[in-house]
């Protein structure tokens, strides 16, 4: 790839960590894990799970120390528990997204290096020459 090219590709690929690195820069809250409903049966006598209508809860899933950990929201939390998580997970895709960006500018630029490099002056054999 010739010089003027590679300059181009390493303009783009740096408005690309640009935009990347807005996005860790958000100040939204982030939290690791992810918002599922729950449907299931209480099992007492006549209660209308026993019939298919199953009853709802909405609980937040994530790992402590190793170990799934199942936590239930309060009403009306859900949405803002599964903002968060994909807060979380759209920080992880900029930081991946990020490393790889970087890893494709160094080898830009060390291709542009290689472009540009000339070589070094030749000496007369270790005579001196007169001017």
């Amino acid at each position: 790839m010739e010089a003027s090219r590679l300059r181009q590709r390493l303009r783009e690929v740096g408005r690309q960590i640009e935009r990347q690195i807005c996005v860790l820069m958000e100040h939204a809250p982030l939290v690791r894990g992810g918002v599922y409903r729950l449907r299931r049966k209480c099992g007492k006598a006549g209660c209308h799970c026993t019939r298919g209508a199953l009853h709802v809860s909405w609980v937040f899933l994530a790992r402590e120390k190793g170990v799934q950990r199942m936590r239930a929201l309060p009403k009306g939390e859900a949405v803002r528990w599964r903002e968060r998580a994909q807060h979380y997970r759209r920080y992880r895709q900029a930081r991946r997204e990020l490393r790889r960006q970087c890893r494709e500018a160094l080898r830009l630029a060390r291709r542009l290096e290689t472009t540009r490099a000339v070589a070094p002056p030749r000496t007369g054999g270790g005579r001196r020459q007169h001017a």
